[in-house]
C-alpha cells in the first residue's frame, strides 16, 4: 500500500509539472485582462515574443493565464501553447506592467457617434486636467468621467468623451477614446499625440502620488506596446494652444519630468 501511494504521490506531482511547463507565448503585443472578455480590466501586456504561464484551455476562445502572480485571460487568437523554456526569463514577469484601465463598460461610457483610427505609434503625449472637483475612488471617478463625457457630447457636439485616457487620485485609469482611436483633445495635434487627463484641477496642487505614478506608468505601458513612440515628447496643453491646461503647478510638475 505504502509502495502505491508513494507512486500516486509522484504521478500527481509529475502531472502538475507537466501542466506547469506549459505557456502562453505572445505573437503579438497583446493585453492580459482581469477576466474573460474585453470588458474585463486590463493588468498588464504580455509583448510579443514573451511567455507567460498557462493555466486553462481555450474552449472559450481566451487563454487562462498565470501574470506575474496573478490569474489573468488573453485572447487565444495572439498566443501559441507549447513547452515552456524552464528559463525565467521566458515568463510574464519580462512583460510590461500596466497600471488597471477601467473600461468603457465598467464606468458606463455612451457610444460613440462615430470613430476615426490613428495611424500607428504617436509622437505625442499630451498632459491635461478635467478643471473640475476631484476623485478617489472608482465609483466617483467612474462618475465624473461620465460627466466629461456628458459635456463633450451634449456641449461640444463631439462624437465622444476627447481624452485618449483619464487618470484619478484612486490610481485607476479610465478609458477614454483609448489608444488606437483619434482623440479630441489637442487642437491640431489630435492625430500625432494621445491625450492623458488627470481628473481634477490642479492650478494650485498637484495631483497625489497614486495619480502621478499610474500616468507615468501608462505612458511607459504604451510605449512597451507599440502605441507610443519610444522617443516620444511630452507636452502640456498650454505648450500647444492658448490655455492654462493642465493648470499652473500640474504643468511645472511634468516639466521635470523624462520627455518633456
Amino acid at each position: 500500500m505504502a509502495l502505491i501511494l508513494i507512486f500516486l504521490a509522484f504521478l500527481a506531482a509529475t502531472v502538475s509539472d507537466v501542466r506547469a511547463a506549459q505557456c502562453a507565448c505572445a505573437t503579438g503585443n497583446v493585453n492580459v485582462r482581469s477576466g474573460v472578455g474585453t470588458r474585463h480590466s486590463i493588468l498588464g501586456v504580455l509583448i510579443k515574443g514573451r511567455c507567460t504561464s498557462f493555466e486553462g484551455d481555450r474552449r472559450s476562445g481566451w487563454v487562462h493565464v498565470n501574470f506575474n502572480g496573478r490569474n489573468g485571460c488573453i485572447s487565444g487568437r495572439y498566443v501559441n501553447i507549447r513547452s515552456c523554456s524552464g528559463r525565467s526569463g521566458s515568463l510574464g514577469s519580462t512583460s510590461s506592467e500596466c497600471p488597471r484601465i477601467i473600461t468603457r463598460a465598467e464606468w458606463g461610457a455612451r457610444s460613440p457617434r462615430s470613430t476615426s483610427n490613428l495611424a500607428g505609434a504617436v509622437r505625442y503625449a499630451f498632459i491635461h486636467h478635467g478643471l473640475s472637483s476631484p476623485c478617489s475612488s472608482q465609483s466617483s471617478c467612474s462618475e465624473r468621467v461620465r460627466s466629461y463625457q456628458n459635456y463633450h457630447m451634449n456641449n461640444r457636439g463631439w462624437s465622444d468623451i476627447g481624452y485618449s485616457f483619464l487618470i484619478g487620485e484612486d490610481g485607476n485609469v479610465y478609458e477614454g477614446r483609448g489608444w488606437d482611436r483619434i482623440g479630441a483633445h489637442t487642437k491640431g495635434y489630435n492625430s500625432v499625440g494621445l491625450g492623458f487627463c488627470m481628473i481634477g484641477d490642479f492650478r494650485t496642487r498637484v495631483p497625489n502620488s497614486a495619480a502621478i505614478n499610474t500616468v507615468k506608468a501608462l505612458i511607459a505601458c504604451g510605449v512597451s506596446m507599440g502605441k507610443i513612440q519610444s522617443s516620444y515628447t511630452l507636452r502640456g496643453h498650454r505648450d500647444m494652444g492658448s490655455t492654462e491646461c493642465p493648470g499652473t503647478a500640474l504643468y511645472n510638475l511634468i516639466r521635470t519630468w523624462p520627455h518633456y
